[in-house]
């Protein structure tokens, strides 16, 4: 069952989260939180320790000729596990936020998070230079007297068939568009 479509309605596309995408966005904060935390513990507990218990050797016996861990490795690591453990949350917020809400296509009404509805009227353009290669359309919409505004419509975010549809419709639309005013 497509639960892109809603069954009641065929002119209704609905395009949800899609679930790799959310996936991946957590297992994207897990590792840098997870690699951030361990760097952490490495570059501030781990590596000054052993390299503490390096000094406290004594010279004439069995001493290794340098510390186990040089200096620019404990750097590394305290850097990268501030940086990573910092930047995690936010990268989380970011892809979640860019993710919310849902792609809906009513009869010639597109509703897109953080844009008004849109009627097929409002619309002037639809670029997909990048829809072939990496699934995102960028549609320009506004009023004739005004600057035009974007907004994109992404299929690697949202359920792919789903976006497919709504811009295949918008497409129809405006090749449709063309085709009346270069009849008359």
């Amino acid at each position: 069952m497509n639960t892109s479509t809603a069954v009641n309605n065929p002119r209704e596309v609905f395009a949800r989260v899609d679930f790799q995408y959310r996936w991946r966005t957590w297992a994207l904060f897990l590792l840098l939180i997870g690699w951030g935390l361990w760097s952490l513990h490495d570059g501030f507990v781990v590596y000054p320790r052993e390299n503490a218990a390096w000094a406290q050797m004594d010279e004439r016996v069995d001493r290794p000729a340098k510390p186990p861990h040089e200096q620019s490795a404990v750097l590394f690591n305290q850097i990268i596990g501030v940086v990573l453990t910092i930047c995690s949350v936010p990268v989380l917020a970011w892809r979640s936020y860019r993710s919310r809400g849902a792609y809906r296509l009513v009869g010639d009404t597109l509703h897109v998070p953080g844009h008004p509805p849109i009627t097929f009227a409002q619309i002037r353009g639809l670029d997909l230079v990048r829809w072939d290669r990496k699934g995102i359309a960028v549609v320009e919409y506004g009023q004739e007297a005004a600057a035009p505004r974007r907004l994109i419509l992404n299929d690697m975010v949202y359920e792919r068939n789903a976006t497919d549809q709504i811009v295949d419709r918008i497409e129809a639309h405006l090749n449709a568009q063309d085709a009346s005013t270069a009849s008359t």
